[in-house]
């Protein structure tokens, strides 16, 4: 999958969600979507998907033109059952807490920074 936004220019990130990880919320209905992007960055990142979401979420999957999609490329699905394994280990068992802390430190503005004196 790719994104674009109009903040990054140019720049296309490109994103695999087989190595992405979905988490329920301890303290909440929400559903984390974990992962990291690598190229061309190196960021890790936090997707929390609300109750609120299922409407606009269910409209963008119902799409005949996602559906067709879907249904097109649904043996790439069956490979990735039988090798899940793979993306599992390459995504990081440690990914959960490294983005978990991350996200923290930035919310309550603690995380370390080199231009801090």
């Amino acid at each position: 999958m790719k994104m674009w936004s109009r903040g990054l220019g140019t720049t296309e990130l490109r994103m695999d969600c087989r190595y992405y990880q979905v988490k329920k919320s301890p303290d909440s209905d929400n559903v984390y979507i974990i992962g990291k992007i690598t190229d061309p960055v190196n960021w890790e990142f936090r997707v929390t998907v609300e109750p609120t979401d299922i409407a606009g979420l269910t409209k963008l999957f119902f799409n005949f033109s996602m559906m067709k999609l879907v249904f097109k490329n649904l043996h790439r699905y069956i490979l990735y059952l039988i090798n899940r394994q793979k993306y599992i280990d390459a995504s990081g068992a440690d990914l959960e807490a490294k983005v978990d802390t991350a996200y923290e430190q930035m919310m309550n503005r603690t995380r370390p920074s080199r231009l801090r004196a």
